[in-house]
């Protein structure tokens, strides 16, 4: 163990520092485009709103998602309440949130595609190699089937709360682009931080990491933690890398994605009134079942 931490920290102390800087300004971009993704749509369901406040809302969303064990479900009501604070009704609120999430089934489905050859290769190299790709996959359809029901009863209800509120096909393939923008975007940071660590990722396998990494995302921990980023390692393994140039191309993209984000989520709630909504919310929910 102390000679893998050792490893870590050397791999980390020689990380190209530049490639780390893109990575974060990718970080950044994507933030703005998922914030646009949101403005976008309620624009089209008549809500007219800032970038700037749709941005700071979606940041706000990651920190509550990060910072609970709902596996999502947290951010998004956050995300719903605090569009209301800005004047949006539920009901656009809550349609607003529904297309957004809709909007990334097809970049998740092009990725899962993306990663097949990559797997495929990696499982052809060695017996050892097709062992981990074998439990990754394992891991990755077990998480899969363990919440299969729940996502498809969360899709049907996403679609069946928008009955009333449709958006033009225009506007709900315009949150489908921002959508697959900010998906590349991940795909293209992920390859930015193992390029750092001196490990060139093809965009194959950068999918199929990601792939790994959107499954572990369904373990109901805080933030994902443990599974997202052991699932990561595994999966840069099968795709070639030392343990612990692994550990560290991991540790540097959760440090963007989940450390960075998180904090600046905090700083956006705040900002917001975050404290004040929850209360409010708290209070309208008390007055409501009493």
């Amino acid at each position: 163990m102390q000679t893998l931490l050792r490893g870590v920290g050397d791999a980390l102390a020689h990380a190209n520092l530049a490639w780390v800087a893109a990575a974060f300004v990718l970080n950044l971009i994507g933030l703005a485009v998922n914030g646009e993704r949101w403005r976008s749509v309620c624009a089209a369901l008549g809500c007219r709103l800032r970038l700037s406040r749709t941005t700071l809302i979606n940041l706000a969303g990651i920190f509550v998602r990060n910072a609970t064990p709902a596996t999502g479900l947290g951010g998004d009501a956050s995300r719903v309440l605090l569009l209301r604070a800005e004047g949006v009704p539920l009901a656009q609120a809550t349609a607003a949130f529904a297309y957004v999430r809709l909007a990334e089934i097809p970049p998740i489905a092009v990725t899962v595609l993306l990663a097949g050859p990559a797997v495929a290769a990696a499982a052809r190299r060695s017996t050892a190699t097709l062992a981990i790709a074998a439990g990754v996959l394992v891991a990755a359809l077990i998480a899969l089937s363990v919440n299969r029901h729940r996502l498809s009863a969360r899709v049907a209800d996403l679609w069946s709360r928008t009955a009333h509120l449709r958006i033009a096909p225009a506007a709900a393939a315009l949150a489908v682009f921002y959508a697959g923008l900010a998906q590349f975007d991940s795909l293209a940071r992920l390859m930015l931080a193992a390029t750092a660590c001196g490990l060139p990722l093809s965009l194959q396998q950068s999918a199929a990491v990601t792939a790994v990494a959107i499954a572990g995302g369904f373990v109901p921990t805080i933030g994902s933690l443990g599974a997202i980023e052991g699932g990561m390692v595994a999966a840069l393994v099968v795709c070639g890398a030392d343990v612990k140039i692994a550990v560290a191309i991991t540790i540097i993209e959760r440090l963007i994605s989940f450390g960075v984000n998180a904090a600046a989520g905090a700083g956006a709630l705040a900002w917001l009134g975050g404290r004040r909504l929850l209360r409010a919310a708290r209070e309208e929910t008390w007055a409501s079942t009493s």
